[in-house]
C-alpha cells in the first residue's frame, strides 16, 4: 500500500499574501461559508483531507497556494513492502484550473472537511477526541445553538380601519362603454379595376386665359430676349482736357521731396 498523506491548514499566509484576500480565494475554492473560515484561520491546525494520495496531496498543496494559503502536510503512514496498483491520475495538464479546483472541492472527504453532503452515519460524523477535522453535522442538526438564535418579531396591526369588499367586486369604477360602430350599410364594394371617383370639392379650379401667349417656330433665336446693354451717363467733360506730354502733373508741393544723399564710403575697404 502506497502511502497515504493528511492535509492541514493552520492559518498561514505564504509571503506577501492579505488575510481578506486568502480568505475570499479559500472560501470560493472550498465553497466555505465565514463559520468555516474563522476555524481555517483560528491558528489551530484543521485537517483538510484525510489519507489521500500523493497526487491528490500535490493538488491540494497547489491549489491552495495559488489561493496564497500554506498548507500542512503529513504522511500518514508508512508505504508496504508490496504495493497495490494504483489507479493512473489524469495529468493536471489536461484539466483547466476551474476543472482542478471543482475537483479538489468536490472530491469525497471522510472524516475531513467536504463541500457535499457525507452519506455516512451520524456516530462516522461525530469528531473523536483523538481526530481533528471539519465535519458536517447529520441531516436535521440544529447548526445554530439556542443563544445565537433570533427570537421572531411579533407585531400587532392595527386593522380596525380596514374592511374588505364582497367577493368579485370591482375595486375600480365601471369605464365607459365604447363608442358605436359607424353605419356602414349605405357603402358598398366598387367592382375590381373599377375606377374610384375624386370626392367634390369645394375650391373652384383655376383657368387663367391665355389667349396672348404663343409659341414662338421651331428653331428660333431667343437672343433678343437678353437685356439691353446700359447706356453711358451724360458727362459734361467740355471742361476738362488732356495736358500735354512730360508735363508735370502734380503741383510742386504735392511732389515726393529728393532723398537725402547718401554717404560717401570711399575710405571704406575689404580685407581678404
Amino acid at each position: 500500500m502506497a502511502t497515504r498523506y493528511n492535509v492541514y491548514f493552520a492559518g498561514q499566509l505564504l509571503e506577501g499574501q492579505e488575510l481578506t484576500s486568502v480568505r475570499d480565494k479559500l472560501a470560493k475554492l472550498f465553497n466555505a461559508d465565514q463559520q468555516t473560515l474563522d476555524k481555517l484561520f483560528s491558528g489551530k491546525a484543521q485537517l483538510l483531507k484525510r489519507e489521500c494520495d500523493k497526487a491528490t496531496a500535490v493538488k491540494y498543496k497547489e491549489a491552495m497556494e495559488r489561493a496564497g494559503a500554506q498548507p500542512i502536510i503529513k504522511a500518514s503512514q508508512p508505504a508496504a513492502a508490496e504495493e497495490s496498483p494504483q489507479p493512473t491520475p489524469v495529468p493536471e495538464k489536461t484539466l483547466s484550473a476551474a476543472q482542478r479546483i471543482a475537483a479538489l472541492a468536490a472530491a469525497p472527504d471522510e472524516g475531513g472537511y467536504s463541500s457535499e453532503h457525507s452519506s455516512t452515519s451520524a456516530a462516522e460524523q461525530q469528531p473523536t477526541a483523538d481526530r481533528e477535522g471539519i465535519n458536517l453535522a447529520p441531516a436535521g442538526t440544529d447548526v445554530l445553538r439556542e443563544d445565537e438564535r433570533n427570537e421572531p418579531v411579533i407585531r400587532e396591526v392595527d386593522t380596525a380601519g380596514l374592511a374588505v369588499d364582497a367577493t368579485a367586486q370591482r375595486l375600480s369604477e365601471e369605464p365607459p362603454p365604447p363608442p358605436m360602430a359607424p353605419d356602414t350599410s349605405h357603402l358598398d364594394m366598387g367592382d375590381v379595376g373599377e375606377t374610384i371617383p375624386n370626392l367634390p370639392a369645394d375650391q373652384v379650379p383655376l383657368s387663367p386665359n391665355t389667349d396672348a401667349i404663343g409659341l414662338s417656330p421651331r428653331g428660333t433665336d431667343f437672343t433678343d430676349c437678353a437685356p439691353l446693354e446700359a447706356e453711358a451717363p451724360p458727362l459734361d467733360l467740355s471742361g476738362m482736357d488732356l495736358a500735354p506730354a512730360g508735363m508735370d502733373v502734380l503741383e510742386e508741393r504735392y511732389r515726393k521731396k529728393e532723398l537725402a544723399e547718401a554717404p560717401s564710403i570711399d575710405h571704406i575697404s575689404l580685407e581678404e
